[in-house]
Order: structure tokens, then C-alpha cells, then sequence
């Protein structure tokens, strides 16, 4: 039976509870509130396949191969305001539904948890728009897209590097299925379910009427200047920069982040899924295009296979884009796409401590609304509306990286 010796060895891709035979396999939090398989052993008949599955312990090397690389924008003005970047996604997966396909993506249930679900519906794709800074649970849905597959239905699977890489796994040889596209958001790290549960206990108490939250949402200052959004039924909406917010700090901070993220098998060039997505904040260094909307976001992509090659001619039509070097695609951000996050070990000691005892008082100590934080909050409102925003924050880039 599958075991975890050593917590930074399970990327929680739920793969081992999708594979097993008998369902002697439970995704179970720890103290920290990731979740790892737990086996029931009067259940568990040894047949190896947990292990033969999960995507570290029978981890693929890195294969170098002929990739394309695009930038994007999609046409349609709804969608790309929709959208963490530039919408590429939802045209992909659009043309998987209009092949009577299902598309498997991160949404929220009833309570604001991040899960993993399908939609076989255009109307449902709009819930996996827009970036979810939280682990996925997965639940079964691994054994939902072998279903579909086995009914040769299209199916597109969006997550992260781990998920794909598990989801593969657990299909074997129907991981080569021609209706099977799947797609990889470069993953900065995966923070813990726990903390995010913390941050809607915080929002929550200042008025229960919370009906959407968004974690880059363009309403105000579009792409450049993206904000954590709080949509309300019956107060105002709240928006608040990167700079404010807590859930947002608490992400990049690194203090709180899965013990697989600092060590992630999974940050390479190479993959093995149809595409890669990510952001493009840095498009005119590289474009020659003069169509794009600089602030309305841009989703950069590497294709990887022949299939996605081929896919992608079906959407190109949907969208603004470009083909560029694939190593200009890479060249102005290998750091997200090949290197794991560092963790400060006696900061992020001091912070599970404390968040055992006092989740949301922690919260609001290791982020606190200081006079930093708002200097830096109107000094960003007023660039933006100096027109100098995109200015300021190139030069701020070059000097500090």
C-alpha cells in the first residue's frame, strides 16, 4: 500500500485514490490542512497499482521535443474580461464542447471549496475562468474522464502540472486517446485548503452575503493591475490589490505552500501535456503584432504534441494571435516554469505554529494592513491613472526583478 514517509514525496494529485480497486483509499488532511492518502488496510487487497500510479514515485524524465509556441488573445471581449490572461482556454475547451465533449476544470462548490469538476455545457465553462490560488480537490473525476474516453467523447482536463501528470498515469494507454486534450497552467505553488478556509472565515465575518470571489479580476484596472475580487449579494463588492489582500499575500509569501511545491517534480520545459498556459506580461519585448490589447491579457502557450498542434488550427480563428520562438516563449519566465518556490523554514515554522491555535488571527498577523501596504496600494491607483502604470512597473521589474 502506498504510504508517505515524507510529505514533500506527495503532490496530492488524488491519482492513487482514483486507481484503486476496492476505494481503500481516502484523500485525508493533515495538520495543516493538505490532503494525503490514508489506506484502510482491512480494505486494502496490495495490488500495487497506488504506487504504480503516482506521478513521483514513478516519476517521467523530462523528454526534449519540437514544441509551438503562440501568443493569444481571445476575440470575444466578455470572455477575455472573464479570464486570468488571455482566454485561450475557454477557446480550446469551447471547440472540445462543440465536438460534444466535456471539459473538466477548477470551480467552487456550494461553500467556496475549490474542487475539480465537468460541464458539458459553453454556459459552464465561465466558473473555471479565472485562476483559483488554491489546491483542487480532485475527487473522482479521474475515473470520470476515463469513462468519457471509453465512450469516445472529447474530453479537455485544465490543471496543474501534478494533476496532468497524475491524471496520465491513472489512464495508461488511454492516455493516448485521440479524444483526450489536456492542458497545464504554470503553477506558481499550491498554498493549503486550510488557509483559504481561514480567508472566507475573514470575509465572511465582515458581512455573510458572499456570492463570487475572484483572485485576478480586471474589472477596474484590467490586466496589468488584476485585483482580488469579493462579489457581494447585497453590500458593496470589495477589490483589493496584490499588495492588500491577504490570500493574495499569503500565496506569494511561500510560507504556506504544499511540502511538495518547494521540491516540485513537475517544473520543466518539456511536458506531457497538449499545452501549456500562462501569463504574458512581457509580450512586447517579443511580438510584432500591434492587434493585441496589452491590458485586456495575454495567454502565452507552448504546444507540446502533434495532437495539440493540430487541435489548436480549429481555434486560431477565435482568437488575436501570434506564433513566436518557443524559446522566447520560455526566455522571460523560466523561473515559474522550471523552478520551485524557496521556502523561508523558520518563517513558515512560525507560521503553522500559530495557525493551528489561531488560523484567522494569523492571517491577519503575518499580513497586516500597514502603512506600507497602503502607500503601496495609492502609489499603484495613482500610476494607473497617470497613465505611467505599465511604465513604473517595467522600470520596477528591471531594478528588482
Amino acid at each position: 500500500m502506498i504510504t508517505i514517509s515524507r510529505k514533500e514525496n506527495c503532490c496530492g494529485c488524488s491519482a492513487c485514490l482514483n486507481i484503486c480497486p476496492v476505494d481503500a483509499i481516502t484523500m485525508t488532511p493533515d495538520n495543516q490542512g493538505f490532503f494525503y492518502p490514508a489506506v484502510n488496510s482491512s480494505l486494502c487487497v496490495e495490488c500495487g497499482k497506488c504506487e504504480a500510479v503516482c506521478p513521483i514515485i514513478q516519476r517521467v524524465q523530462e523528454k526534449e521535443c519540437e514544441q509551438d509556441a503562440y501568443l493569444l488573445q481571445n476575440r470575444d471581449r466578455k470572455i477575455l474580461s472573464e479570464s486570468t490572461s488571455g482566454g485561450a482556454f475557454t477557446a480550446i475547451a469551447r471547440a472540445i464542447l462543440e465536438k460534444g465533449g466535456v471539459v473538466f476544470g477548477a470551480g467552487f462548490d456550494e461553500n467556496f471549496k475549490v474542487i475539480h469538476k465537468y460541464t458539458e455545457d459553453v454556459s459552464g465553462l465561465k466558473e473555471f475562468r479565472n485562476s483559483k490560488y488554491v489546491q483542487s480537490d480532485k475527487r473522482r473525476t479521474f475515473r470520470e474522464v476515463k469513462n468519457f474516453l471509453r465512450e469516445k467523447r472529447y474530453v479537455c482536463f485544465s490543471g496543474t502540472p501534478c494533476e496532468i501528470e497524475g491524471l496520465l498515469n491513472f489512464l495508461g494507454s488511454e492516455r493516448n486517446s485521440p479524444f483526450l486534450v489536456t492542458i497545464d497552467i504554470v503553477c506558481h505553488a499550491v498554498p493549503s485548503p486550510a488557509v483559504w478556509n481561514a480567508f472566507l472565515n475573514i470575509e465572511r465575518a465582515k458581512n455573510d452575503d458572499v456570492i463570487n470571489l475572484r483572485f485576478r479580476d480586471k474589472t477596474k484596472y484590467g490586466y496589468a493591475y488584476s485585483q482580488f475580487a469579493v462579489l457581494r449579494k447585497n453590500s458593496p463588492n470589495t477589490y483589493e490589490g496584490i499588495e492588500t489582500n491577504i490570500m493574495m499575500r499569503a500565496f506569494f509569501s511561500n510560507v504556506c505552500d504544499r511540502p511538495s511545491c518547494y521540491e516540485c517534480a513537475f517544473k520543466k520545459r518539456y511536458r506531457r501535456s497538449d499545452f501549456t498556459l500562462w501569463d504574458c506580461w512581457d509580450a512586447s519585448k517579443f511580438s510584432r503584432s500591434r492587434e493585441f490589447d496589452q491590458n485586456a491579457g495575454i495567454t502565452r502557450m507552448l504546444i507540446h504534441t502533434e495532437k495539440g498542434k493540430n487541435f489548436l488550427r480549429e481555434v486560431l480563428s477565435q482568437c488575436v494571435h501570434e506564433k513566436i520562438s518557443p524559446d522566447d516563449a520560455v526566455k522571460y519566465s523560466a523561473k515559474e516554469l522550471t523552478h520551485s518556490v524557496i521556502r523561508d523554514d523558520e518563517r513558515s515554522k512560525k507560521f503553522w505554529s500559530s495557525f493551528q491555535d489561531e488560523p484567522e488571527e494569523t492571517l491577519r498577523k503575518f499580513f497586516p494592513q500597514t502603512f506600507k501596504t497602503k502607500l503601496e496600494a495609492f502609489l499603484r491607483r495613482l500610476a494607473w491613472k497617470s497613465g505611467a502604470y505599465s511604465l513604473v512597473r517595467g522600470t520596477y521589474k528591471k531594478l528588482f526583478g
